[in-house]
């Protein structure tokens, strides 16, 4: 039997301050093309989708450009690929 990974849920003050750490870790720029983004901005999951989690190693900053890139755009295994090698950078 696999296990299922257990799903991280935050809301109100607790997911505020994830969002807010998550943005003071990645420098207030988007970790894939370095562009400013606005403080307050939520946070990108990675995973993202039904396996997502509200937890600091599972989350990064996108700008605007860079989000829609990683849900919609043609190359989107790349930016998936970059975010998860930024993610192991810094948890392993």
């Amino acid at each position: 039997m696999i296990a299922k990974d257990k799903r991280v849920w935050l809301k109100g003050k607790a997911l505020a301050k994830l969002n807010s750490d998550i943005y003071e870790r990645d420098g207030g720029v988007c970790v894939i093309c370095g562009r400013f983004v606005m403080p307050g901005t939520k946070y990108h999951h990675e995973p993202c989708g039904a396996r997502k989690s509200d937890e600091i190693e599972k989350g990064v900053v996108l700008c605007n450009d860079c989000h829609y890139e990683r849900h919609h755009g043609k190359n989107l295994q790349l930016y998936k690929n970059k975010i998860n090698k930024y993610l192991e950078g810094l948890y392993g």
